[in-house]
């Protein structure tokens, strides 16, 4: 079968693990910023992010002959497997069947969409879902024949190659080629629920991965006259330096791959604000933390010199060993010599916190994704392992 029923061209070659697949992701927003206080609005112009694959084929003989026909005799819409979202079958599906036994929960499955039951690049069959369960699709019309167990299952999405498809020629009748397919159809995904929330804003709990170091700075809205005589003019009006952070993310099973692509669209690329602590030890804590008590003194800082009052400078994370989060504001602050005295919005717990008790105090700065675009790099199927990096940009938080 060489078209599925709306026209569109399969995709039959499977990429190239080794280099991975790679996901990218796409909002559009708009950030508006004002010079003189650096307050932002920002808003999402998109409906659903684009969405891209980006692969290797490294193909031989009879699939290195149908990847250079498919490429050179259609230019029309293509069904793309999505390859990160493959699964097996675990039993036969006999011919006539009406639903498909499979996983679903964190799959690429839409109803009204398609599927494809895949065994060679010449064996293959479109399916289409009606619905979708917990643990089986229901399809639109029955199977015309019987698959194996061991039958690729794959959810299909429209897309379109990009041009530029170069190959290079290992041999005669061996090829490795890069591809592109941008999808044209929109791709939902549910948010997250139940997010903790501090001063009405999404709080980031999960900490990135530091297996390759971290990496921030702090940008201000300068803004220069230079007639290249006499020394530039600076100014600097509203006076506030925003933090810039990146952080790196190791995914590894369906239930953080899952996770994360929720997380992503809950932030709609610029869009929606978030608390993102720097996970570094800003402030170390000099003295217990009486019961009761919204005083914490630690070692000094500069705080009060330098960060009192600052924008992205009141808020902090405070961890204990046992894994136990506190989030709240600086309101105060004096030195007391060798330590700073800074006053807490409210108490953290009715006994006693010893400083080793303290795993990290870190302040929090409210931020978008520092861009609209997201990669994530597949280096197996879902239920292996993806690694996403992202650049976190602080605004001048709202409350």
């Amino acid at each position: 079968m060489a078209f599925d029923v709306s026209g569109a061209r399969i995709w039959p070659v499977p990429p190239d693990w080794s280099a991975g697949v790679k996901e990218s992701l796409a909002w559009g927003s708009d950030v508006m910023q004002a010079s003189g206080t650096a307050v932002t609005q920002h808003r999402s112009w998109r409906a659903s992010p684009r969405r891209a694959f980006s692969f290797n084929v490294l193909a031989d003989a009879q699939s290195r002959r149908v990847a250079e026909m498919l490429i050179a005799g259609w230019n029309g819409a293509w069904q793309l497997p999505i390859w990160p979202d493959v699964q097996v079958l675990s039993a036969t599906l006999a011919s006539g069947a009406t639903s498909i036994p499979c996983n679903t929960t964190g799959f690429d499955f839409v109803a009204g969409g398609k599927a494809l039951l895949y065994s060679s690049v010449n064996t293959w069959a479109v399916v289409s879902i009606a619905s979708i369960a917990s643990g089986a699709l229901t399809l639109s019309a029955a199977t015309t024949a019987a698959w194996p167990a061991g039958t690729r299952l794959y959810p299909l999405r429209k897309a379109r190659l990009r041009d530029n498809a170069q190959e290079r020629q290992l041999s005669d009748d061996i090829g490795n080629r890069s591809l592109t397919f941008d999808i044209s159809e929109f791709c939902d995904w549910p948010v997250l629920t139940g997010v903790t929330q501090y001063l009405g804003h999404d709080v980031l709990e999960k900490r990135p991965d530091e297996g390759e170091d971290p990496t921030s700075s702090f940008a201000r809205l300068q803004q220069t006259v230079d007639y290249g005589g006499a020394f530039p003019v600076v100014a600097d009006l509203p006076g506030i330096a925003l933090r810039v952070q990146q952080t790196n993310w190791v995914l590894y099973g369906r239930p953080e791959h899952t996770w994360y692509r929720s997380f992503l669209y809950t932030r709609c690329g610029r869009t929606a604000p978030i608390w993102v602590p720097s996970f570094t030890a800003d402030l170390k804590a000099a003295a217990s933390i009486a019961g009761n008590s919204t005083t914490l003194s630690v070692e000094w800082a500069g705080y009060t010199l330098f960060g009192k009052g600052k924008a992205n400078r009141k808020d902090v994370r405070i961890e204990l060993m046992d894994g136990t989060v506190y989030y709240r504001r600086i309101t105060n602050s004096v030195e007391a010599g060798a330590t700073e005295t800074l006053t807490l919005s409210a108490l953290l717990r009715a006994t006693a916190i010893t400083p080793t008790q303290i795993r990290q105090i870190s302040f929090l700065s409210l931020c978008t994704l520092a861009g609209d675009e997201l990669t994530i790099t597949h280096e197996t199927d879902a239920e292996g392992l993806a690694t996403s990096t992202t650049g976190w940009q602080a605004v001048v938080p709202d409350v």
